[in-house]
């Protein structure tokens, strides 16, 4: 998130354009997994992780934006999740279960907290869960 912040701070429009190609590359990965369950999604992101790391053109940069831009492709600031807040739901665990570096595991549980999926008593991993 450093790097993120640091970089909006300094002008770097490349950062839009950046979320932008990480929002389609998760509406394609979402389409193309709507009917899977949490092993299949968890099994698919160890494998997503170096296309997003690519389209943020940093390993620690998309290893902080990964999770955060899955879960806001799923989220409307207007409606909430709607419809989708099962596959949030799942995402939470399917993250937590995936090959993803420790990195990127501890910011889906950030995400996760921020965006209120720990709020339904079991719904959303520990903290030490996340931990490899």
């Amino acid at each position: 998130m450093h790097e993120l912040l640091e970089r909006l701070g300094r002008g770097d429009a490349r950062i839009m354009e950046m979320c932008g190609r990480a929002n389609r590359a998760w509406s394609e990965f979402f389409s193309e997994l709507e009917t899977a369950d949490v092993g299949t999604l968890s099994a698919r992101l160890g494998f997503f992780q170096p296309a997003i790391e690519k389209i943020f053109e940093s390993k620690s940069l998309g290893e902080t934006m990964m999770a955060w831009t899955a879960f806001a492709n799923l989220y409307d600031t207007k409606a909430g999740w709607g419809a989708k807040e099962k596959r949030a739901r799942d995402l939470v665990w399917a993250f937590l279960n995936s090959n993803c570096s420790a990195e990127v595991k501890e910011e889906a549980r950030s995400a996760a907290i921020s965006y209120g999926l720990e709020r339904t008593p079991g719904s959303a991993p520990q903290r030490q869960d996340f931990r490899r």
